[in-house]
């Protein structure tokens, strides 16, 4: 344990210790270290308050981010340097995720307390998500002077408006990357600078490149094949269209929905319908798109289409409202169930018992949840944006060109139609896409085809171009 200086509220407080905990394990020959805190022990939820913060005090509202977050981020960036420096190490690379971590290339490169330590060790800064509300920007240069310690100077070359942001500041002090070609394009073009607050025009203007390099899975916890790692209940096969074992923890999971309370989910609706079952896990928000799932969900049911759908996940209040809401409208009584929460052991059998999985992102950096459905037989429908354009349709799901209510009910009624009459088809797409994701996507390949080489590039002092 050690401590490092943090102001104790935002804006101008003092500085004082902040303490810092580390726990260090050891998994297949690779050694982690794990960063604690008071601080973060407080926290119920990762990213946002819970529904008991807030009634604890209605300032921290469900949903919405912490407070001290950048006390956290900095906890975390800090602290690995300060732990580097007590262990007598020097990281060959330091690889930085997203704004939380974005000032650590420029704390080790302008920090007086820290050039010197690490001036062989090179970063790497990959985006995970650029839209507005996920740069992790610091409002303010005293404030952002007093966390990261870092001189005014340095601080107002990534200045965006008032906020030191950084994602503009780090792309300055590290090569950068973000998790699929078709993101990285996006980002570039222009395309999305109403979303990202102009990333892509402020790296083309600071001559800041970014390479894509989409993401890929362990597919072993993800192998319905294999109960010993998945952790289901029946095995079943996707390649060889072998579905028994998939229909019998669909049928399972639809009668836990109808039986009551659902530890730690709260539970509205229920399914009870045949026909085929629509699938979605992921956060609750706008740029997942569920905004638009709710109005095609409803416009659907309005007209009898015939399919079910099991919805996990949490995120803004408006839209769990809305679901809860559609639950309850006669068009929709038993042909929507909503989880509100999040469990991994419920969100598996969600993937295993699914026939589609939906993706309607308004955009999507990478996506994962598009492969753990796929691995489980569940085809998945997308909006074809970022890292979701891997999803061909006919080939291994389907996929729209417009995030349109149009466009989304129109794929859901394309699917629909291929469960009815074109079951060959569904059985040879759940093949090409499970076979396409160990051609290309395991977790081993990305890294021994993309990771390794670029860190080595680092480490040499001549990392391959990124753009």
């Amino acid at each position: 344990s050690f401590a490092i200086p943090l102001p104790q509220e935002n804006g101008s407080s003092p500085p004082a210790p902040e303490p810092v905990e580390v726990y260090a394990c050891e998994r297949d020959g690779v050694r982690i270290l794990l960063l604690d805190s008071p601080r973060t022990r407080s926290k119920r939820g990762v990213y946002t308050y819970r529904p008991e913060d807030e009634q604890e005090d209605p300032y921290k509202l469900r949903g919405s981010g912490h407070w001290d977050s950048h006390h956290l981020n900095m906890i975390v960036q800090r602290g690995a340097l300060a732990l580097a420096r007590l262990l007598g190490e020097r990281p060959a690379v330091l690889h930085c995720h997203d704004g939380h971590c974005g000032l650590v290339p420029v704390l080790i490169a302008e920090d007086p307390g820290e050039i010197s330590y690490f001036s062989a060790t090179r970063a790497l800064l990959t985006i995970h998500n650029a839209g507005q509300g996920y740069h992790q920007e610091i409002y303010g240069l005293d404030f952002a002077g007093q966390l990261s310690g870092l001189r005014k100077p340095v601080l107002r070359r990534g200045l965006a408006g008032e906020a030191v942001d950084p994602l503009l500041l780090g792309g300055l002090y590290a090569p950068v990357n973000t998790v699929s070609e078709g993101y990285a394009h996006e980002i570039m073009s222009g395309d999305l600078d109403e979303l990202t607050g102009g990333l892509g025009r402020w790296y083309r203007e600071n001559s800041v490149t970014l390479r894509g390099i989409t993401n890929g899975i362990d597919p072993l916890p993800f192998d319905p094949r294999r109960p010993e790692r998945s952790g289901l209940k029946h095995a079943f096969d996707p390649l060889r269209n072998d579905l028994a074992g998939k229909r019998r923890i669909r049928d399972e999971l639809l009668a836990l929905l109808s039986a009551g309370p659902i530890p730690g989910l709260e539970r509205y609706g229920a399914v009870s319908g045949e026909g085929p079952l629509y699938t979605f896990i992921g956060r609750l928000t706008r740029q997942k798109g569920v905004d638009l799932l709710i109005a095609a969900l409803s416009l659907l049911f309005s007209r009898r289409a015939d399919f079910n759908v099991v919805i996990l996940g949490e995120g803004e209040s408006g839209i769990e409202e809305s679901l809860i809401s559609l639950c309850r409208e006669v068009p929709a009584r038993g042909k929507l169930a909503v989880l509100l929460g999040y469990s991994g052991e419920i969100a598996k059998r969600i993937y295993a018992a699914g026939d589609f999985f939906l993706i309607p992102s308004l955009y999507e950096p990478c996506g994962l949840t598009d492969f753990f459905a796929q691995m489980m037989g569940n085809l998945p429908l997308v909006h074809r944006v970022g890292g979701l354009v891997k999803v061909e349709h006919g080939v291994n799901g389907y996929s729209y060109p417009e995030h349109t209510l149009g466009g989304l009910s129109n794929v859901i009624l394309e699917s629909l139609a291929d469960y009815r009459d074109n079951p060959d088809l569904l059985a040879r797409m759940r093949q090409q896409a499970v076979e396409r994701i160990f051609e290309r996507y395991t977790w081993d390949k990305v890294l021994q085809r993309h990771y390794l080489p670029l860190y080595s590039g680092l480490a040499a002092g001549s990392a391959p171009p990124t753009g």
